[in-house]
């Protein structure tokens, strides 16, 4: 096999010992007539990162907002088999989506605080879903955890469009902490930003899996190399791999994850 020129310094993960906080079972999902996922089965571990790679319009993101039930908002989108949170099917009809929404936080490819304070874009969300606790010890925390406090503390009324990009995106990130979440899931969340911001972001990214189940679209094979656990190639709507990252990136199973990784398509 040619050389991968990409390095990880990742360590083998045993799926047996560890608890799968998704299951995903027979999926398939629809836009119409159009199938953008083709009979998928996998199972997403709890306080991992899983990295989803693949070419544009394979079906990496369809998958993520499935996630967290993003696409009920599509007209047209249909989805068939399960999938699993805590062994609870998230598209049972006697599920609120709403709840899933709650315990599965979303961060976006760009950032997108609000039109208001530092303050309130954390604090809004949990007031609206009547959160009763200290909204300031709440604050402080989803700020704390997303490296961010230091450099906002003293200038939190102030707007979130003060801040830069990599900084709003941060924000972002601790928006949705402030949720109580049990998962994040992240489409892109560094394409946007320069190379400074995407390394504070990875590596706030590592420090979050100690509290949250992780996954990430992205692009960018070294960074899936850096953070992931566990990577994912999607193809023309079919998952191809699924392995630890370190077995991906060093010796993967399938000659397509092979010149996916080593840019001989894509």
């Amino acid at each position: 096999m040619k050389e991968i020129k990409i390095q990880t310094n990742q360590t083998d993960q045993n799926q047996e010992d560890l608890k799968a906080k998704f299951e995903i079972r027979n999926v398939n999902l629809f836009y119409g007539d159009f199938k953008a996922i083709s009979d998928l089965t996998m199972d997403i571990y709890q306080n991992r990162i899983t990295a989803l790679i693949g070419p544009s319009g394979c079906g990496k993101s369809t998958f993520l907002r499935t996630l967290n039930r993003m696409n009920d908002f599509i007209e047209e989108f249909r989805i068939e088999g399960k999938v699993l949170l805590d062994g609870q099917d998230i598209y049972d009809p006697k599920i609120d989506p709403v709840e899933i929404r709650l315990r599965v936080g979303m961060v976006f490819q760009q950032p997108n605080p609000f039109p208001k304070s530092i303050y309130d874009n954390i604090a809004l969300g949990p007031k609206i879903n009547g959160y009763i606790g200290d909204l300031d010890e709440l604050v402080y925390e989803a700020l704390s955890k997303a490296y961010l406090w230091d450099e906002v503390k003293d200038k939190l009324q102030e707007s979130a469009y003060s801040l830069s990009g990599g900084q709003q995106q941060r924000l972002c990130i601790a928006r949705a902490i402030a949720m109580q979440p049990e998962v994040l899931l992240m489409d892109e969340p560094t394409a946007s930003l320069d190379p400074i911001s995407t390394n504070k972001i990875e590596e706030l990214i590592l420090e979050l899996k100690e509290y949250y189940t992780i996954i990430i679209v992205t692009h960018n094979m070294q960074q899936a190399a850096r953070i992931g656990d566990f990577t994912a190639l999607f193809y023309q709507g079919k998952l191809i791999e699924y392995d630890s990252t370190f077995k991906i990136f060093t010796n993967p199973s399938q000659k397509i994850t092979e010149d996916y990784i080593t840019g001989r398509f894509g």
